[in-house]
């Protein structure tokens, strides 16, 4: 190496550097580079903001469980649900029909007991219903009554069995009262029998009391009335042996 190539050597480095570092600068006012704070403030940001939006969506998902899972309690059932599946299909089977629900005026309910007729017509039309099946050109008729009432009036409710004479028994976790013969004095050859389950039941969402219960009715002319109210009981899941 020359004396002149050695004395140049080291400004040509120090220009090439110097170069080099201008270069990137133009080439970032180009927009062809990112420059470094930029780089590093879209990096910070694209770490944040998944964090971001999955904490969101995390805390939308649990609030929308939360919702998903409010038990509103007991409901009523409908007519096509009060039975399980084989014992309607034995009723379908015996050609009786399906009425549905007949709880208007002063009969279509699961009892003829004057004293508990308005105690069931005075309960909430979306906490009772009364299902009506009957056997065409016959006096065969049965109905079963569900209602969900206060604790005060299924007290009455038991009141007014216990005063009618009515059997009864502990069974299910509640009470189940029977009539063998409830419309006999209208006519010697008209039997109807009557059966009542009665049970403390949670309050429904929609039911502003303290206590609450479930009452079952079911009235039978030339029929066992006793089945239809165990059968309905069990059912709706309040019967619970």
């Amino acid at each position: 190496m020359s004396r002149r190539t050695g004395v140049f050597a080291p400004f040509a480095l120090a220009s090439a550097v110097i170069l080099g570092l201008s270069g990137c600068s133009v080439l970032e006012d180009w927009g062809i580079l990112n420059s470094a704070d930029s780089t590093a403030e879209e990096s910070t940001s694209a770490e944040e903001t998944p964090a971001t939006e999955t904490e969101s969506s995390s805390e939308t998902t649990a609030e929308e469980t939360e919702e998903e899972v409010v038990d509103e309690g007991l409901s009523v059932p409908t007519c096509e649900t009060m039975y399980s599946a084989d014992l309607s299909t034995t009723l379908l089977e015996e050609l009786r029909t399906n009425v549905g629900d007949t709880s208007e005026g002063d009969f279509g309910y699961g009892t003829t007991n004057q004293e508990l007729i308005p105690l069931l017509k005075a309960v909430r039309s979306d906490l009772r219903i009364s299902c009506t099946w009957y056997l065409p050109a016959s006096e065969s008729v049965s109905v079963t009554s569900v209602a969900i009432v206060s604790g005060e009036v299924l007290g009455d409710v038991t009141a007014v069995l216990r005063a009618s004479g009515a059997g009864s028994a502990e069974a299910g976790g509640g009470t189940f009262y029977t009539f063998d013969s409830t419309t006999s004095d209208e006519s010697l050859d008209y039997i109807a029998t009557e059966a009542h389950f009665v049970v403390d039941v949670p309050c429904p969402a929609s039911l502003a009391e303290e206590t609450c219960g479930a009452w079952v009715s079911s009235n039978y002319a030339f029929g066992e009335a006793q089945p239809l109210t165990l059968d309905a009981a069990r059912t709706l899941g309040i019967y619970t042996n």
